[in-house]
């Protein structure tokens, strides 16, 4: 004896069209997008760290720079990748521009003054002028050019290309051997500079 079919009740339209409608809501949530892990395979994507949430999507890449790839590889202290790190801060915050588009297109083609600057961006350009000034001249520059070009991203050599434009040094080991001193140079003029406190605003 064949087995009974079972009816099956015919699906609500007013059902379907409501989960259809959420699964879109849901897909237009930036929250529940994540990374596109394909795009992280490609070699391009080597030096990208990648975080997963509880349910192993991928939620945060982040492209390793010159200055953690040599802090990876024990090449680079704490101290003096912190140092950097609070470098690269003070030049964000120095560029970081309020009121978005507006404000951005009234200082095109003028050259940087401190009018109308805040006073977070006005103590960052203090503490960078302050704290390259003590790490030397060589060292200063290099990294100042560093942090303001963002080179320091792995994308065709480029922080090397621009170390040997600034140092005229063309080997490798050499190249990274200036970019480390640059930094340990930094961490010391940091650690002198939190000796004397806060930087004053004239």
């Amino acid at each position: 004896m064949g087995r009974r079919r079972t009816r099956t009740r015919p699906a609500d339209p007013m059902a379907i069209a409501h989960r259809r409608a959420a699964e879109r809501t849901q897909s237009r949530d930036p929250a529940t997008w994540g990374v596109d892990r394909q795009s992280l395979r490609l070699a391009a994507n080597a030096e990208v760290e990648t975080r997963a949430d509880g349910a192993g999507r991928t939620t945060r890449a982040r492209r390793l720079d010159a200055f953690d790839l040599f802090f990876a590889r024990g090449r680079l202290t704490q101290g003096a990748l912190d140092a950097v790190r609070r470098l690269q801060a003070d030049v964000a915050s120095l560029h970081a521009q309020g009121g978005g588009v507006a404000a951005y297109a009234e200082r095109v083609d003028r050259s940087r003054s401190e009018a109308g600057l805040d006073e977070r961006r006005l103590r960052a350009g203090g503490r960078i002028a302050e704290v390259l000034a003590l790490t030397g001249q060589a060292s200063a520059r290099l990294l100042a050019l560093l942090c303001e070009a963002g080179a320091a991203l792995r994308q065709g050599g480029d922080w090397r290309d621009l170390v040997e434009r600034e140092t005229g040094e063309r080997l490798a080991d050499a190249q990274g051997a200036v970019l480390r001193a640059a930094c340990e140079n930094l961490a010391a003029a940091y650690a002198i500079l939190d000796r004397r406190g806060p930087v004053r605003l004239s």
